[in-house]
């Protein structure tokens, strides 16, 4: 896979060099484990900006906990297979203002691929031969 990064057009090695920076190639566990906390990270620093009001858009609504709020929020996004944001914080996820939504999309998207180079990796680790 390194030396098919190589080879090509740059379009033809970007899935590649894609792979390669998010997984080392599918044999790394530690890789997507930090692209996941970064993501979030990211989530819970805008999540939580938002739900404790510092910045200009504040929620109309109090919340009591907004740094639990927050990690909860940013959790539920990066694993939408689970369905915790659909059970547990549906008024959260509506209440949100369009840019902090289409960020737990992104979010939501961008976690996927890595849960799967996590499993990937994993797999590459116990793989009996």
């Amino acid at each position: 896979m390194h030396f098919a990064g190589k080879i090509g057009s740059i379009w033809q090695r970007l899935p590649y060099l894609l792979f390669g920076l998010f997984s080392e190639y599918g044999y790394s566990i530690l890789r997507p484990t930090l692209w996941l906390l970064g993501v979030w990270a990211l989530g819970f620093a805008a999540f939580w900006g938002y739900f404790s009001g510092c910045c200009v858009p504040a929620p109309h609504d109090v919340i009591e906990r907004p740094m639990g709020s927050a990690m909860a929020l940013s959790f539920s996004n990066l694993f939408p297979l689970f369905g915790f944001g659909r059970t547990f914080l549906l008024e959260e996820l509506k209440a949100l203002p369009a840019v902090l939504q289409f960020f737990s999309g992104v979010q939501s998207v961008a976690s996927l691929p890595l849960l799967f180079f996590l499993g990937l990796g994993l797999r590459q680790r116990f793989r009996l031969r």
